[in-house]
């Protein structure tokens, strides 16, 4: 069944989400969106690098692989990616019982809840697209510190890769049995933290979030939640209760798995597959910055 799923999505031109070489249409891409050609790439990752070295409050890596994610999200604004960095650095250090110490064994079990995974075909766009199972996080069992640095962990090395640093990420947040003790857990304390996130603080590019399954007492954690977001990021977080039909409009159903109403019947394991990989990465950058 998902061999043949996988024939009849490469038949109409839909690319995995694990690519070996960058295609051609994503290097024009990048040119065109970000501004990116080789003329310009060697010089800002060296500027780039240059001012970091420079910068005494900065504790980071700097090999071009963590350098780039950053200027490409700002489209080779060398200024502009220095801020996403000071964020990106202040929000991880500024939560160290989050992040200094990671629960390598919890991550695992949350990652192979399904709370978070990766459909296995893009969309049109070449967006990777993720979904968030809130129904399968139990606060009980998984802390919420657990929770956060396995979702921070894992869209840093999903960045990792030139193909999501170009095309952008687009996220399915199934609020499903979101209940008061998921609340009671986020709201009010995490709030900022959430906020921080999705607003100017990781280095990825959010080309749309779509909130499925929600119930009202979601809606009380989006009214305070939007108070803190940009007027951008707003304009990309979209609403869908249970009409599918509604997300089909942003992402093909042929990209998206059957609880959306889409023709994908198997989910990849690649979460699972990968922790150790993302365990191991993610503890590198942290050591870095709090060393």
């Amino acid at each position: 069944m998902a061999a043949k799923y996988e024939e009849r999505m490469k038949a109409k031109g839909f690319l995995p989400y694990y690519l070996d070489i960058l295609p051609a249409k994503f290097i024009q891409k990048a040119k065109v969106e970000l501004g990116e050609t080789d003329e310009i790439r060697g010089p800002a990752l060296e500027q780039f690098r240059k001012r970091i070295l420079e910068d005494k409050k900065l504790k980071c890596l700097t090999d071009d692989k963590f350098l780039i994610q950053f200027l490409r999200t700002r489209k080779y604004d060398v200024d502009n990616a220095m801020g996403l960095l000071h964020n990106y650095f202040n929000l991880i250090t500024s939560y160290p019982d989050f992040f200094e110490t990671l629960d390598k064994e919890k991550m695992y079990k949350l990652a192979s809840s399904n709370f978070i995974n990766i459909l296995p075909f893009r969309d049109n766009d070449g967006c990777l697209v993720v979904t968030i199972k809130m129904e399968n996080w139990d606060p009980d069992d998984i802390n919420v510190q657990v929770l956060f640095s396995t979702v921070t962990a894992v869209f840093f090395c999903l960045e990792i890769y030139p193909a999501n640093q170009i095309c952008g990420i687009r996220i399915i947040f199934d609020a499903k049995n979101y209940s008061l003790k998921h609340l009671r857990c986020i709201v009010p304390r995490y709030i900022p933290l959430t906020a921080k996130a999705l607003r100017n603080c990781l280095p990825v590019r959010f080309k749309s979030i779509h909130i499925v399954n929600e119930a009202s007492i979601f809606r009380h954690v989006w009214s305070i939640l939007k108070i803190a977001l940009s007027e951008k990021i707003k304009g990309r977080i979209h609403f869908h209760g249970d009409n599918m039909k509604g997300v089909h409009k942003f992402i093909p159903k042929e990209v998206l798995s059957y609880e959306y109403a889409g023709d994908c019947t198997s989910y990849n394991d690649y979460l699972v597959k990968e922790v150790d990989k993302i365990y191991d990465r993610f503890t590198m950058m942290i050591k870095t910055f709090f060393s």
